[in-house]
């Protein structure tokens, strides 16, 4: 019998049947006990972590199942005696029959553990039925990951191996930060490091809420196939969990403030940005074709506006600023060295504001370092190739009505 196939109240009605239409000392009441055990299987499957009492009209039937198994009691005692002969001799095909019976003994035992029908299946029977359900289990291996019943305790470990067989090979990474675009890794789950799947989805879900709680920025990603991803550093949820709810360590990242209000030169700052990279790109393009005239180019990247600083959800705490990569092909043979490459560019760049701040030779390649302001300029020269690449200043709008943006003094060697 499956209990997808039947309403709560079905299988409590065919479980108080099997009871009440048992005749004490009838040899067929053994039968209708056991059907009993098994139909509290398909009680529990119903429900996570749910009894008998907290079933749908649960109080009813319990209170009338205790009724009956006291009057059946040497029965039920007999009966489940029985049951673990039926689990010592159970065949191949009969496994997943066996597995379910010895479900049924655990139920009976810890659902009526505090009542009157206490003692029903006592520690004598539960030890032979597991060594009885191991020996099964070492013969054939476990039940079919379809054939487990649904919710069945992590005590219940005869279902483990079952489980884990069916168990989605999943490994779910939460990132959070500062800014959507700027996130590191927090921790990670992996879903068959749970002994059942409800405990994977739970563990996924009070994750979920931990962030959500919080109000931070947080990004989950999904990695397929465990044994391909072992977490390397990160720690587990568990280890999270502990460290930084348990343990109360402060988080490195701050929350998302509720009524933040972004500065009012953002919008401006952003602009400037823009304007300041195409002048600079344009400035540089000048460069390179009064330098080396006619000679192909190259532009390898312009980014920006883009942040120099870590995300914060402070936006007035940001560091943005742009960056170019462009090379040029003067066409000197390649017998002319890179010195002359960079004597020919000099000039053009002094021209236009650039102050050489240092050469650096390597076998090939020379090096220059150039500022202009708060800009940043370096020039790699070899062989039939000059690469500029530009970084801005670094600019950051203020919190409150006075300049529209500042731009950030660089420390020593930035």
């Amino acid at each position: 019998m499956t209990s997808r196939q039947f309403t709560v109240e079905d299988l409590q009605g065919f479980a108080l049947k099997a009871l009440e239409t048992g005749v004490p000392g009838d040899p067929r009441v053994r039968r209708k006990i056991a059907d009993f055990f098994l139909l509290l299987v398909d009680l529990h499957a119903r429900y996570p972590d749910a009894g008998p009492r907290d079933v749908m009209g649960g109080a009813g039937f319990f209170s009338t199942a205790i009724a009956q198994l006291q009057r059946l009691r040497f029965d039920a005692t007999s009966a489940a005696d029985w049951q673990v002969d039926e689990i010592e001799e159970a065949s191949d095909e009969q496994l997943e029959l066996a597995l379910r019976i010895r479900s049924g003994l655990q139920y009976l035992h810890d659902d009526f553990a505090d009542t009157a029908a206490a003692g029903l299946v006592d520690e004598r029977v539960l030890a032979e039925a597991d060594a009885a359900t191991k020996d099964l289990l070492d013969k054939y291996g476990p039940a079919e990951p379809d054939d487990v019943p649904a919710f069945v305790p992590v005590s219940h470990w005869w279902w483990d191996s079952s489980f884990r067989a069916a168990m989605p090979d999943w490994v779910t990474v939460y990132r959070y930060g500062e800014a959507p675009d700027d996130l590191s890794a927090a921790f990670y789950i992996a879903d068959r490091a749970y002994s059942r799947p409800w405990l994977a989805l739970a563990a996924r879900q009070e994750a979920s809420s931990f962030f959500s709680d919080r109000n931070l920025i947080r990004e989950v990603l999904r990695v397929e196939g465990s044994a391909g991803y072992v977490g390397g550093a990160l720690p587990t949820w568990d280890q999270f969990r502990q460290r930084h709810v348990v343990d109360g360590v402060p988080l490195p990242v701050r929350s998302v403030p509720q009524d933040y209000v972004p500065p009012p030169g953002w919008d401006a700052m952003m602009a400037e940005i823009q304007r300041e990279r195409d002048a600079a790109f344009a400035d540089l393009q000048g460069a390179a074709a009064e330098a080396f005239p006619n000679a192909p180019t190259q532009v390898n990247s312009v980014e920006g506006p883009m942040r120099f600083s870590r995300g914060a959800v402070q936006k007035h705490e940001e560091l943005w600023g742009f960056r170019i990569n462009f090379m040029v092909f003067p066409g000197f043979p390649d017998s002319v060295p890179p010195a002359e490459e960079i004597a020919a560019v000099s000039p053009k760049l002094s021209q236009r504001g650039w102050v050489v701040a240092s050469h650096r030779d390597s076998p090939g390649e020379l090096h220059m370092e150039a500022a202009r302001g708060e800009f940043r300029l370096s020039v790699f020269a070899e062989p039939g190739a000059v690469t500029f690449i530009v970084l801005s200043p670094r600019y950051r709008a203020p919190l409150d009505m006075g300049p529209t943006w500042i731009i950030e003094p660089r420390v020593v060697g930035s």
